[in-house]
């Protein structure tokens, strides 16, 4: 329904409680009027509804509310839609995003970097997923970029600019001509992120960053409005490859992620006209972003404050720590210590944010418990899919979202690379290609890939092992190409063959001789190795028939590391001679050798002419030939040597067989002892290596062979020519590159890693095809919030109440009419619809619904006295009516409309500056102080701020704004100074109420907080509470104690920023709130009026107010803490 909002109506006036209103609102959501005037407040509002009433065909009933309840200050549409609603811009598909407080995107390619950029050019809030099985699907590294920006910013006559980027790619030269647009910045800026991966290059890459066709600052942004700023989009691209160039050769990091998307946000931020709202979590092991922003600010000897100008950046952003695990005392309070001297790093229990994300499955506390438990021990997937069979892959892997299991390898998993056979785990950090089998995309052969490793955590793993003796050990969830497909690993059963490598990997480089190798290998067939009086010492066996041919190749490797001649000795018909040289020594701890057990993983990777030569040496020693019975064989007390020699020639192309011989504890050898007592060995089992004749013997024969024992050689030949049993045909040959499972046993915990290969999806795990990890869909979400002004609201006429939670359910809920371009946000809508309404002022609220008895009881910690147990029952009350009311409008209009229901509608966001707007204390906090300086930001000689100096108000430099030495400027007018900090002195609506200045509410317990914000967690709150606890350096481990509990008990905790009371530790300088006392404030006050030329703001304005406005709006969230880390993703 559209419909003319024409009338006469006396305008608002905001609150003589509100002195930041007027500042705030025109700073911030004021637009410019068809005749070039800003819109007053009552403008805004037209404008506003009728853009509600479109999009959300609304009915006369519905209209009535909106108008009378944000006329009124009660109920307010989001910060981002007072700015674009009811502008023909929002209407546009490719803007719809610039309406939503808040969006997600999981950071796993380059177009997320690109998406999130254009995000924060329309004004969003950016959440960022910078968890290791997103990042770790980017490419690595391969080229250095070097990057040289020309042209001069407007220096393209308007009529000829460019609109979208254009890139032309000559060789390794790379010209990027920068559109004028939104669109043109996004892409110029991928494209870069993009160069430092293609293929394509041969060398650096030389990039010409052409910015000639960008508009000059000061010039009009049609649609959105405000103007350019471009700033600083020339040092862009520049920043952006010195990040890139670091990691040359392997991976970004979660780190440099971040600073990519934080330099992004810092251009955007436009010569920091405003802040770019944004949050990035990380894994509560990433040591590196736990740490990113240690330090970030310091103060020299003389008290200045400085940035570390390298990671300037990160202070874009909030950084949270998520726990898939419950996390401990000690980690609950060492989290709250780093909080408190640094303000970062909040712990986010993952556990709880997916409860609440599946509470329309989870639908009694008895289920969310079971719940908690299985996602807890690492079971959540199983659960749900045993539960709730009928949801699909896709749907189950969104509800997890992030939080889904990966299937992953035990560390010493042997993955076939570019350097030979490695260990994942030794894989992690470094980069590498993984030798991939082409049958598992339908081809033949196999081929080299770029894969990246990462760990995934500690794990339940299960053995497999399969009837050729091939083992792995891996997780339930990991995937396995069979001749039935990709089957996993808790799925196996005996009618599965998983298919093993079939054709020749590659191998490293050498570090010996293969004459070494050679000895190497016979030491581990006839030899000993056995630690000495110095250390290792060995013994070589030979017996008579192999001693003319092997002996000068052993005694020559030998002499060739220890300089020393040795002379066998003869006993008992065996040639023998014993080496305990330090150098020799040397030799094999350099190559890692301890015993003949196993072979050390360095030397997996040695060249393959060294690899053969051990072989040789081992197989002349200790092997065999069968004619008759067709096989070459090796056998060896030790199967873990022998799987590894399994291995090894499979990467060689050699398949072969791994059987038991005798079963340890099987009868052993009988023998005498020189008093003819009988005895028998002890047996400790053997095993049996089988190389069959036909195509592997010839292998063998080709590349291995008996070089230093003739006769086996001969046998060997003889083998290889005898005729084939059976000819068998290529299909036949390639199903023999497959192995029947034989069982599959449970393992036990240990810490476990993945690769993520693009090409196949798929590696080479132990010899055998393995899929990679899990290419999880994560929840890219974006949510529309509102705000009731509940310091606005009489509370005991439930009737307004109702009226306002119900006012802004139907602002919020006509934005899920929206249908997003991107595939992967329009997926999350269509499957998991949310909005939030959310709540300022609470504490306002509450002090006049219960008096000053109700702030008594808030300074003595809100214990549970009887009197205090009243009060929470009526606070619950309050908040369970509220959120109620809310559900009900969103369900119904949902339903009158063809809506999918959100199954979660309430929140508490970070408010700020539309608090401003009415006066209200943020969000449920309690205020700094009952008197406090506010300080609002803006551009340097902003009219507005230029206004407020006429009004009276003070003006210092923000701290964005350093000298090259990164220290604080300190005058305004400083010609390096370029955004302004407003203070302007406010005291609290009741702070002259009889009794309240009685009451310190900065000496409120941090217990007593975190009591009330879990009072509005667990009965108005479905998503997450934003939540900024203050405390002090002895409510350290009490808070983390009491976090510890709540996560324990399954209360409904999910994440809580902290900061140090300013009376004790102030982390950070020029805080937007700064307590003051009564004198002070007064003092202030007077200040202000003696300084102030006029009482009229808009008077004062208009003089200064011309050309177009340089602030776009507001942010899409006006605090450091997000209140919907349970969405990040979904």
């Amino acid at each position: 329904m559209v419909r003319e909002l024409e009338r006469k109506r006396q305008g608002v006036k905001f609150p003589e409680t509100a002195p930041a209103a007027n500042p705030v609102f025109f700073r911030t959501y004021s637009r410019r009027t068809g005749v070039g005037l800003r819109e007053s407040y009552d403008e805004v509002c037209d404008r506003t509804i009728q853009g509600l009433i479109e999009l959300g065909k609304l009915n006369s009933e519905e209209i009535a509310l909106l108008e009378k309840t944000q006329r009124q200050l009660k109920a307010l549409p989001s910060g981002r839609w007072l700015w674009v609603g009811g502008t023909n811009w929002i209407t546009k598909p490719k803007n719809f995003s610039g309406g939503y407080n808040c969006t997600s995107t999981n950071l796993q390619d380059w177009k997320a970097f690109g998406l999130m950029m254009d995000l924060a050019m329309m004004g969003c809030g950016t959440g960022a997923i910078i968890e290791p099985q997103y990042i770790n699907q980017l490419p690595p590294i391969r080229n250095r970029l070097h990057v040289t920006v020309q042209g001069e910013i407007g220096s393209t006559p308007k009529n000829l600019r460019r609109e979208f980027t254009q890139t032309h790619i000559e060789g390794n030269r790379v010209t990027i001509h920068v559109g004028d647009s939104r669109e043109g910045w996004v892409a110029s800026y991928q494209t870069l992120l993009e160069l430092s991966t293609d293929e394509r290059f041969t060398g650096d890459v030389a990039v010409f960053v052409d910015i000639s066709d960008v508009r000059q600052a000061g010039e009009t942004l049609n649609g959105f409005g405000g103007v350019a700023n471009p700033v600083k989009l020339p040092g862009l691209y520049q920043r952006c490859a010195g990040i890139l160039n670091k990691a040359l050769g392997r991976q970004l990091n979660s780190v440099e992620c971040c600073l990519l998307i934080d330099e992004a946000a810092v251009t955007i931020v436009a010569g920091n006209i405003r802040r770019s709202a944004g949050i990035r979590q990380f894994t509560a092991d990433d040591e590196l972003g736990a740490t990113a922003k240690d330090n970030l600010w310091q103060q020299d000897e003389n008290g200045n404050w400085r940035i570390d100008p390298e990671r300037d950046s990160l202070r874009m952003a909030n950084h949270s720590r998520v726990f898939h695990h419950k996390p401990t005392l000690q980690e609950s309070i060492e989290a709250v210590r780093k909080q408190y001297y640094s303000g970062e790093g909040a712990i986010q229990w993952a556990g709880e944010a997916v409860a609440r994300s599946n509470c329309d499955l989870l639908t009694t506390q008895a289920l969310k418990v079971d719940f908690l438990k299985a996602y807890d021990q690492g079971i959540s997937k199983d659960w749900l899919q045993q539960r709730y069979p009928e949801i699909d892959a896709k749907e189950l892997e969104h509800r997890l979202g992030r939080y889904g299991l990966n299937p992953c390898h035990a560390g010493d998993t042997l993955v076939s690379t570019n350097q030979g056979l490695i260990p994942i785990k030794d894989l992690v950090g470094k980069p590498f290609q993984a030798l991939v089998d082409l049958r598992s995309v339908g081809l033949d052969g196999v081929r080299l890939t770029d894969a990246i490793a990462f760990p995934t955590g500690v794990q339940n793993t299960y053995v497999i092992t399969l009837a050729n003796g091939q083992q792995m050990r891996c997780t339930a969830d990991h995937e396995h190409f069979t001749n039935k497909g990709w089957v996993a690993t808790k799925d196996l059963t005996s009618e599965h063959h998983i298919y093993i490598q079939k054709g020749t990997g590659h191998f490293g480089e050498s570090t010996i001789t293969v004459e070494q190798a050679q000895m190497l290998g016979w030491l581990y067939g006839d030899g000993s190795i056995y630690k000495g009086a110095k250390g290792l010492d060995v013994v070589f066996y030979i017996n008579q028939k192999e001693y003319e041919t092997a002996f000068p190749v052993l005694t020559s490797a030998v002499q060739s590391l220890t300089g020393y001649n040795h002379q066998p000795s003869f006993i008992k018909g065996v040639y023998t001679f014993h080496s305990g040289s330090l150098l020799m020594r040397a030799f094999l701890n350099k190559l890692g050798v301890q015993s003949k057990e196993c072979l050390p993983d360095r030397f997996l990777s040695e060249s393959q002419e060294v690899i053969i030569g051990f072989l040789q040496g081992l197989f002349c020693a200790d092997g065999c030939v069968n004619v008759k019975g067709r096989n070459v064989e090796l056998r060896n007390r030790s199967r873990k040597l022998l799987q590894q020699i399994q291995l090894i020639l499979l990467n060689l192309g050699i398949k072969s067989s791994l059987i038991i011989k005798q079963q340890p504890g099987d009868p052993g050898v009988p023998y005498k002892l020189k008093d003819g007592t009988q005895k028998i060995s002890q047996n400790r089992g053997s095993w049996r290596l089988i190389i069959y004749s036909g195509s592997e013997a010839r292998k063998y024969w080709q590349l291995v062979g008996f070089p230093l024992t003739s006769e086996k050689q001969e046998r060997l030949e003889k083998l290889v020519n005898k005729k084939p049993l059976r000819i068998y045909g290529e299909t036949v040959v390639s199903n023999r590159f497959s192995s029947k499972v034989k069982s599959v046993e449970e393992c036990g915990e240990e810490p476990v890693y993945d690769l993520h290969v693009p090409l196949t999806h798929s590696f080479i795990a132990n010899g055998c095809i393995t899929h990679n990890c899990g290419e999880i869909i994560g929840s890219n979400f974006h949510c529309n919030l509102s705000e009731i002004h509940l310091n606005q609201i009489d509370p005991f006429d439930y009737k307004e109440q109702e009226e306002a939670f119900t006012a802004g359910a139907l602002s919020v809920a006509t934005l899920l009419n929206h249908q997003f371009l991107e595939p992967r946000y329009q997926y999350s809508r269509e499957l998991d619809p949310i909005v939030g309404v959310s709540f300022t002022g609470l504490f306002d609220f509450f002090v006049h619904a219960f008096g000053v008895d109700w702030l008594h009881w808030w300074a003595e910690g809100r214990p549970a006295t009887s009197q205090g147990l009243a009060f929470k029952h009526q606070e619950e009350k309050y908040l369970s009516f509220w959120r109620e009311v809310v559900q009900k409008a969103v369900w119904d209009y949902c339903d009158r409309h063809n809506l999918k229901r959100p199954n979660r509608c309430t929140t508490v966001q970070p408010s700020g500056t539309k608090a401003l707007l009415s006066g209200a204390s943020s969000g449920w906090h309690p205020p700094k102080a009952q008197r406090f300086i506010r300080r609002i930001t803006f551009r340097k000689n902003d009219p507005v701020a230029l206004a407020c100096i006429d009004y009276g108000y003070n003006v210092i430099p923000s701290q964005a704004d350093k000298d090259e030495n990164g220290n604080l400027l300190n005058d305004p007018f400083d010609p390096r100074v370029s955004e302004w900090l407003v203070e302007i002195p406010v005291a609290v609506p009741w702070a002259d109420v009889p009794g309240a200045d009685q009451i310190d509410v900065s000496k409120f317990s941090v217990l007593a907080q975190f009591d009330f914000v879990m009072q509005v967690q667990r009965h108005y709150v479905t998503h997450n509470t934003s939540a900024t606890l203050e405390l002090r350096a002895d409510e350290v481990e009490p808070l983390g104690q009491r976090i510890y509990e709540a996560i324990q008990n399954d209360e409904g905790y999910i994440s809580a920023a902290l900061l140090a009371r300013f009376d004790d530790l102030q982390s950070f300088p020029r805080l937007p709130f700064e307590p003051i006392d009564k004198a002070t404030y007064e003092r202030l006050s007077q200040e202000v009026l003696a300084r102030r030329k006029t009482d009229d703001f808009c008077a004062v304005l208009s003089r200064y107010d011309s050309g177009e406005l340089t602030e776009a709006g507001p942010s899409g969230c006006d605090s450091d803490k997000c209140m919907f880390p349970d969405q990040l993703p979904n």
